[in-house]
């Protein structure tokens, strides 16, 4: 069972991305720079063995663009999705392959990833299990790995119109577990840390503006649906009101919520 690590990063010139992620495995590496190229790079791990590095570079933008390109020069049995500011843990591919062997029958298992950029750790259920609604829409891109026999043959990628370098939000990752879910991918968790998050500078949040409230509201028709949508948001702005409360009224946030979940984008 071959893991593969699915890196999005930007400008990177030197290569660092590939010794801040501590790779274990063979991985795919899709640059966003200024040129269009291909090159393959061998490294030795911290246990000695040689990794196969696809090093990627190219002049497109955007991170779903970035993870479909990944997904699409993969070639393993199991991709790992990882952004640029990742450290993973020395064991990750044999935690991965062990909660695969023990559920051979899923097809999309979501791990824990200790999140050092946020000021208070993020909590994760203690008990391994299906995914509901709930725990999908907390979870995040470099949680997620999966089968990419079973991606590609149900036809899912990551949606172009969401995510960084779209101007739209984030939600990315969300839009495509609901994506599996509808395909009948069941998603399955599994209460195993592969690694920490170390950066703390969002590429895509600016605080709690009005832009924010109108590309959550887009953001969540696009990726539930116009009922679910609806009622995300309802609860989303009461549920959070003390998060907005110094930045704007809780009128404000619903007005900006539902402008952009009325909004038609290109």
């Amino acid at each position: 069972m071959r893991v593969q690590v699915l890196i999005s990063c930007m400008f990177d010139s030197d290569y660092s991305v590939v010794k801040q992620t501590n790779l274990q495995s063979d991985a795919i590496v899709v640059n966003q720079c200024d040129h269009d190229s291909r090159e393959i790079i061998n490294i030795t791990s911290k246990s000695g063995k040689e990794c196969c590095v696809t090093y990627i570079n190219t002049t497109g933008r955007g991170l779903s663009r970035s993870r479909n390109m990944a997904i699409r020069n993969s070639d393993s049995d199991i991709c790992l999705l990882c952004d640029d500011d990742e450290c993973l843990e020395d064991d990750y591919k044999e935690k991965i392959i062990r909660a695969y062997l023990d559920h051979p029958n899923e097809n999309v298992i979501v791990f824990v990833i200790e999140r050092r950029d946020y000021d208070e750790p993020k909590s994760y259920p203690s008990n391994e299990g299906y995914v509901g609604l709930k725990q999908l829409l907390q979870t995040s891109s470099v949680q997620i790995t999966f089968k990419r026999e079973a991606i590609i043959s149900k036809g899912i990628s990551f949606d172009i119109m969401l995510g960084s370098g779209t101007g739209n939000g984030a939600g990315e990752e969300n839009k495509f577990l609901m994506d599996c879910r509808r395909a009948g991918l069941k998603i399955y968790y599994v209460p195993v840390c592969l690694g920490a998050v170390l950066s703390g500078n969002s590429t895509w949040f600016k605080g709690y503006t009005q832009q924010f409230m109108r590309n959550q509201g887009w953001t969540s028709r696009r990726s539930l649906g116009p009922f679910l949508g609806m009622v995300y948001l309802l609860v989303y702005g009461f549920r959070h009101r003390e998060l907005f409360k110094n930045d704007m009224s809780i009128f404000c946030v619903y007005k900006n919520l539902f402008k952009g979940y009325f909004e038609k984008r290109g």
